[in-house]
């Protein structure tokens, strides 16, 4: 009986630990004529941060796209892919990581997304949500 309950202990103390590692998440989102675009960012208390792009092409005929190329730009910094294809459903997703040496995103950064496919350039400025 003793051990169950030092077990059954251990294991509350464990999960109590593993709750506090906290972390934020914000994301920021904004479109276009042809593109819908959402940058998600999550930052955890060890400072790391995770950034997830998704871009959705707006009109119905996603095979007439093509390759696209997509440049993002914050205050931290950016990242960018090219010759890339959308999904059937007319989507993108990419990540990008950062580690604790690189700058971060903050909310109140406005976010530059360029998207360049068959010599057409469209640029979305995200806002916070």
């Amino acid at each position: 009986m003793r051990r169950s309950i030092s077990v059954l202990l251990l294991l509350v103390l464990v999960s109590f630990l593993l709750s506090a590692c906290g972390y934020k998440t914000f994301a920021f989102s904004g479109e276009s004529d042809n593109w819908m675009a959402e940058l998600k960012v999550t930052q955890t208390e060890d400072e790391y941060e995770e950034q997830e792009l998704k871009i959705q092409y707006k009109g119905n005929d996603v095979d007439s796209v093509g390759e696209i190329k997509y440049i993002v730009e914050t205050n931290a910094g950016g990242f960018s892919g090219s010759g890339l294809s959308l999904e059937k459903n007319g989507t993108l997703k990419a990540s990008a990581e950062g580690n604790p040496t690189n700058a971060k995103i903050i909310e109140e950064s406005e976010v530059i997304v360029t998207i360049e496919w068959n010599s057409h350039t469209e640029t979305i400025i995200l806002k916070i949500n």
